[in-house]
């Protein structure tokens, strides 16, 4: 119970310093699994090989040896796709930042997620767990 925001007990006293620091640490400590990001489904993942607005540049998943022998390695490492103006980037930390620096995301695992258009409308930049968990996911997508 608060009143003018500060904290009180039932009976009306008034909660220690270092109590309320102890709840205020439990919340903040607590908090970030509560706080753990939603990812949308169906985006295209992968290694970034470059990123200038207005283009990002995937690395294709490494092919099969048979695969590799059958085109005789030749082919396309690498798949580009258009950034749309507005696009929204979240780095790994959950912080948006301007396309501006979308070099900084070279070599970071993202997902996108693309408009109707087939331009980039989000990109994810993810942590190590979070890619592990995406790519098993069903709806994961890679370059092709």
């Amino acid at each position: 119970m608060t009143a003018g925001g500060i904290p009180f007990t039932g009976n009306g006293a008034r909660l220690s310093p270092g109590r309320a620091l102890l709840c205020g640490l439990a919340l903040l400590l607590c908090g970030g699994e509560a706080l753990a990001r939603q990812l949308p489904s169906d985006m295209l993942v992968g290694f970034v090989a470059s990123a200038q607005y207005p283009v990002i540049t995937l690395k294709k998943p490494k092919q099969s040896l048979l695969r590799s022998v059958l085109t005789l390695g030749l082919g396309k490492k690498t798949v580009s796709y258009s950034v749309a103006p507005s696009v929204r980037i979240r780095t790994a930390q959950n912080l948006f930042i301007v396309y501006g620096r979308m070099p900084q995301l070279k070599g970071s695992f993202v997902g996108l997620k693309s408009d109707n258009n087939g331009q980039v409308k989000q990109i994810w930049e993810l942590t190590e767990k979070e890619a592990l968990d995406y790519v098993r996911r069903p709806d994961a997508r890679f370059p092709q």
